[in-house]
């Protein structure tokens, strides 16, 4: 007993060490020639691949397939000059290894321990973290059976959903909608058992494209936020503090334009603050019904007729039935027994029609059309423009 015992304490250390030290284990990556011989053993080469192609800095586009080529060679040598490595020939050398191990930690992942993954909309919110999609993308691309190759960029979108739903169709599953739920995310444990996915170090890892908003540097005028080469598409925050203390009642107004993405804070007929948001999809799948609709925010003039701080949609949220979630999206749509509705949040609610449609904060803000009609806003932007804007402030919408 005492034996087996020592036994399973000792290969769980070296579970470890090569978890901590897995590219230093397992043997030099290289051109082989006839004066030399590299190891380049299958999975490592893939682990390699993966990790290389996942670090935007290197710029590398490189397929994880495993086999050692000028690629996974090239990939290498923009590894070893961006972290000036010496020489920088494309050999996975000791050197060279010690810094993979360094920067790019590999270890094995669960899907079924991390949070779901969807395309969002009022009343259904999925984290989407980096880390969990990129690795989502990752492994769908190493299914033979589903023949699908995604950018492995961390970020969720209409290609990585469509590989998600033909995954579903292709192993026969119940719901066929994208969305990566309790079943979909056993299906992929499945796939990804084996692969090691790259875990970068903190201070190296690719930013996330931000889904909050920042603040645009101080001092800045407008025309120079507005000239900027990411302009609209970017996260960032215009805001004039000086000209939002001169605000009141009758010298503000809102803009949102369709095309932009964008919702501007006029005072006085300058533009006071600029912010990303996010507006209505052309065309909405109700994840229940698995039906598209067209929930594009309506163009015009209208005018702020309420005001709500921690206001609950009517529409969107969740039923619960016996403590269980059984339905999800538009309450509407719900045809089973009776449950409690527990409506999504809609902080910083400023309602412009009877149907329905408002401005509102959300963390979930894209720069495209996704939401069911409602313009989601970044939380720290809501609160000015709720603090600003009032009962009866006019609001227009044009594309």
């Amino acid at each position: 007993m005492n034996i087996l015992k020592t036994l399973l304490i000792a290969s769980l250390f070296v579970s470890i060490l090569n978890a901590k030290n897995y590219f230093v284990s397992h043997g030099d990556m290289c051109e082989e020639a006839v004066d030399h011989y590299c190891v380049n053993h299958p999975d490592t080469v893939k682990n390699l691949q993966l990790a290389l192609g996942a670090d935007k800095r290197l710029k590398v586009d490189i397929k994880a397939d495993g086999i050692w080529g000028n690629d996974t060679k090239n990939a290498i040598i923009a590894f070893q000059k961006y972290h000036k490595l010496e020489p920088a020939d494309g050999w996975a050398g000791k050197g060279t290894r010690e810094k993979l191990d360094k920067i790019y930690k590999s270890r094995p992942f669960s899907f079924t321990k991390e949070g779901d993954m969807c395309e969002e909309i009022e009343g259904q919110e999925c984290p989407n973290d980096y880390e969990s999609v990129r690795n989502l993308q990752i492994t769908l691309n190493a299914d033979k059976n589903l023949s699908v190759e995604i950018d492995t960029d961390g970020i969720w979108g209409k290609n990585t959903m469509a590989a998600v739903t033909a995954l579903q169709k292709k192993y026969g599953m119940i719901q066929i909608d994208g969305w990566v739920g309790k079943g979909t995310k056993r299906r992929l444990d499945i796939i990804a058992d084996g692969l090691m996915f790259p875990v970068v170090a903190k201070r190296y890892r690719t930013v996330k494209r931000s889904t909050t908003s920042r603040s645009y540097r101080k001092g800045g005028s407008y025309a120079s936020f507005r000239k900027s080469s990411r302009y609209p598409k970017t996260f960032s925050v215009y805001k004039n503090s000086k000209l939002l203390k001169k605000a009141h009642k009758s010298n503000t107004k809102i803009e949102i334009d369709i095309s932009e993405q964008r919702i501007k804070l006029y005072v006085a007929n300058e533009v006071a603050i600029d912010s990303p948001c996010t507006t209505g999809a052309r065309s909405k799948l109700e994840p229940n019904t698995k039906r598209r609709y067209n929930k594009s925010t309506p163009k015009g003039r209208f005018k702020i007729t309420e005001k709500i701080a921690d206001k609950r949609s009517n529409i969107f949220g969740k039923l619960y039935r016996n403590g269980k979630m059984v339905w999800r999206g538009d309450r509407r749509k719900y045809k089973g027994p009776k449950a409690k509705y527990v409506g999504a949040s809609l902080r910083n609610w400023m309602r412009l029609t009877d149907s329905g449609i408002g401005i509102h904060g959300s963390k979930y803000v894209k720069r495209y059309p996704a939401t069911n009609g409602c313009i989601r806003v970044p939380f720290n932007v809501v609160s000015q423009v709720f603090k600003y804007a009032k009962k009866g402030t006019p609001v227009k919408i044009v594309k």
